[in-house]
């Protein structure tokens, strides 16, 4: 590994989303809120983080570009990410405060009101479809990750954590599926994630990890819509992306788009006509992650992109790009076409890439 993907490998370690967003009070707000008592006013609630403003003050996230040693497009990729590092540790240093919100936009973007639209009509179809009964165990879901993996010749750990803020993430710095131990699985939830988190995530990085250059597996600026798109593009390829998971990827996009003029409680409600008060808390909740006083307008924003991410998906392909190109690492849309000038100079060895089955001919090469 080269000194700019061991400084960038150590940057991203330093700079854990999913852990200096967590609210530590997390579980406390949650049984307040959701406490019979309180049923007829809602309190929206006060998060507390264990992350310090301070922390970041010193914090540079510099990469040492001026000794790379490739070609100039590669060197402008990593400097896009550079400056998204720079955006994300001022990010992180505005947690619990208004500012967050705009450094979240600044890397996330943000929904627009056609996306808000769509995702009501989404809502509206799907008003009446419930969720599906969780009775799968983790540690019986970690067997199946393990044996999918396996199948597909991909070297990945999987941990079972027990405070987790969500089911299941896949890091691609440590190369390790960290699964909430307390979680619990539908059955068909665990089908759709096993593409999800698998084939599109796991793949993603196994393919990029194949370029000489160590941020196509650990993931370019930008790259987040592509890869929750492509995850779900992939879901619905395989007839796994069932009713109740497509209302909720609907649900959050709402939920952002409210979130960016009105608070917590305000977007709860708006949620409660189309989904129970534990599913709607839970959406509210990720989207309102980073702020301390949810009462206020703000957002994390990244969470539309599960919703907006499948339609870029279909635009990419519509304007003939490649579906390969685009699997070959944790890349943004707009670099597919450079990978592709990269795989016809022979600069990139594509012999050990892998696809999800609904790319392939050979259906033996991923499990079904």
């Amino acid at each position: 590994m080269n000194a700019t993907d061991k400084k960038l490998r150590s940057l991203l370690q330093q700079l854990p989303l999913s852990q200096v967003v967590k609210p530590a009070n997390l579980l406390e707000e949650k049984k307040a809120f959701l406490h019979p008592r309180f049923s007829n006013k809602k309190k929206s609630p006060a998060f507390k983080y264990k992350n310090a403003s301070s922390n970041w003050t010193d914090f540079k996230p510099i990469l040492p570009l001026e000794s790379m040693d490739a070609p100039d497009e590669v060197v402008e990729i990593y400097r896009e990410k550079q400056l998204e590092l720079d955006r994300t540790k001022n990010m992180f240093a505005t947690v619990g405060s208004e500012k967050f919100t705009r450094f979240a936009i600044e890397i996330f973007g943000a929904p627009t009101a056609e996306d808000a639209r769509q995702a009501r009509r989404v809502l509206d179809r799907l008003s009446n479809v419930t969720p599906p009964e969780r009775n799968f165990l983790a540690k019986d879901f970690a067997r199946l990750l393990k044996t999918r993996l396996e199948k597909l010749g991909i070297p990945m750990d999987i941990k079972l954590v027990s405070s987790m803020a969500t089911k299941i993430s896949v890091d691609s710095v440590s190369r390790t599926i960290h699964l909430n131990r307390n979680a619990f699985f539908a059955p068909q939830e665990v089908k759709r994630l096993l593409v999800h988190e698998i084939d599109v995530h796991a793949v993603r990085i196994h393919n990029g990890s194949s370029f000489p250059w160590g941020i196509f597996s650990m993931g370019t600026a930008g790259y987040r819509e592509a890869e929750e798109g492509l995850a779900v593009h992939f879901e619905r390829q395989s007839d796994n992306l069932y009713p109740f998971q497509e209302k909720i990827y609907a649900g959050r996009c709402l939920a952002v788009y409210l979130s960016l003029s009105a608070g917590f409680a305000e977007v709860f409600e708006e949620l409660l006509v189309y989904f129970d008060e534990e599913t709607a808390y839970t959406i509210v909740e990720r989207v309102k992650r980073g702020l301390a006083d949810t009462s206020r307008s703000g957002a994390l924003t990244k969470e539309f992109h599960y919703f907006t991410g499948p339609n870029r998906v279909q635009s990419y392909l519509h304007g003939k790009g490649s579906l390969k190109m685009l699997m070959a690492g944790k890349i943004a849309f707009k670099h597919a076409k450079l990978i592709d000038g990269f795989v016809q100079n022979g600069l990139v060895d594509t012999s050990n890439w892998i696809f999800p089955v609904e790319m392939n001919d050979d259906k033996k090469s991923v499990p079904a």
